[in-house]
């Protein structure tokens, strides 16, 4: 195992699983066990549904190491596991229907001190509370604030229109809001 891996000793390591060896392909995920099950967490309602996830996504990382090329290997397993947790949803149908913008009606946002409720919270109390958004709106939520997404691309990936993804993530804001007001008191 290595103590401190660089890209050259990543490399290898990938090298070696494509190889099908399976000292390395353990490495491989004890290395970024961590940085997946944090993506699955952020996408499951709970964590078994979570390591569920992560199952499939080292899998698909394994099967897929060939079409990694360049860049950075920490990114696209990132990327591999957060589309991974996508395709999960939908198998499972725990992504609903999306509804198009013009059907929602709006949500009323309150004056809110962010910073004072956040700080009165730890990371997991955060992690559960996002855990009991609606799978689609935690989906949004996840892909906007956590993966980087301009709205346009989770439009592309959940196949909804970005209006919707819009409001999603205005409706994901507003119930964390909600939910940490009421944790906090």
């Amino acid at each position: 195992m290595f103590t401190q891996t660089n890209e050259e000793e990543i490399m290898q390591l990938i090298a070696d699983c494509r190889a099908e060896k399976r000292r390395a392909q353990h490495t491989l995920f004890k290395l970024f066990y961590s940085e997946v099950m944090a993506v699955c967490m952020r996408y499951a309602k709970d964590e078994d549904e979570a390591q569920d996830m992560l199952s499939e996504g080292f899998i698909k990382i394994f099967a897929n190491l060939d079409k990694f090329l360049e860049g950075s290997f920490k990114a696209w397993v990132k990327k591999v596991a957060v589309n991974s947790a996508i395709d999960y949803q939908r198998r499972h149908k725990t992504l609903t229907q999306m509804t198009d913008i013009e059907e929602v009606p709006e949500i009323e946002i309150h004056n809110y001190d962010e910073n004072t409720a956040l700080t009165k919270i730890t990371t997991d109390e955060l992690l559960g509370l996002i855990q009991k958004l609606p799978p689609t709106t935690r989906s949004v939520f996840n892909l906007y604030v956590f993966e980087g997404y301009p709205h346009a691309e989770i439009a592309q990936i959940l196949q909804m229109k970005e209006g919707t993804s819009h409001w999603h993530l205005n409706f994901a804001r507003t119930k964390l809001k909600e939910m940490i007001n009421e944790t906090t008191k």
